[in-house]
């Protein structure tokens, strides 16, 4: 059975086609939103993108998920960090998550027409101290332009994680076993 991604994120595309799901990819067009919680953050994101969606397509089953950059150490109005829109916001991210541990919340939404199950994940991330010479590097290859937390672990900066403790598909932007789990509660099977 075939489902909508109310995302067209290049990362959770190429995860689901990896995991050998049928599907098409379609914008939400939903505002996001931070909210004080980061996991309260994701899962209202998921479920605006994911009905956002459901209530365009009636009848067909919606996936959608919010991932976000979480600095526990920091206080509550910086401590969520989102999708870096620039070279800028890669270096502040970068400055900020260097030689720290931090956490990668994502939230996943699947519905039915007003049907919807929401579920988030939690990653730990160790990432160890960054140079000026090596953040200037990785900013200038755009990598981590329009990522969670101005990083993108499945590139270069995989060369900066010294480990992580949990779903390491949650820190790419969509954890795949507890979307594999919500996506069959609804019929829809990667066989």
């Amino acid at each position: 059975m075939r489902f909508v991604l109310a995302s067209e994120s290049p990362r959770r595309v190429d995860l689901l086609r990896l995991a050998g799901y049928e599907f098409t990819a379609r914008k939400s067009g939903f505002t996001e939103v931070v909210e004080g919680d980061p996991r309260e953050t994701v899962e209202t994101n998921a479920r605006g993108k994911a009905l956002t969606v459901a209530a365009e397509l009636p009848g067909e089953v919606v996936l959608a998920a919010d991932t976000i950059v979480h600095l526990p150490e920091l206080p509550a109005g910086e401590a969520t960090l989102t999708q870096a829109k620039s070279g800028g916001d890669v270096r502040r991210m970068l400055d900020l998550i260097s030689g720290s541990v931090h956490e990668v919340y994502s939230g996943v939404a699947v519905a039915r027409d007003r049907d919807i199950s929401i579920r988030s994940a939690v990653t730990r991330v160790y990432m160890r101290p960054l140079s000026e010479v090596e953040i200037s590097a990785y900013v200038g290859l755009g990598e981590g332009v329009g990522k969670a937390g101005g990083y993108a672990i499945q590139g270069r900066a995989a060369l900066f994680v010294e480990s992580i403790e949990g779903d390491y598909t949650n820190v790419v932007g969509l954890p795949l076993v507890l979307t594999s789990t919500m996506l069959e509660e609804y019929g829809v099977r990667w066989y």
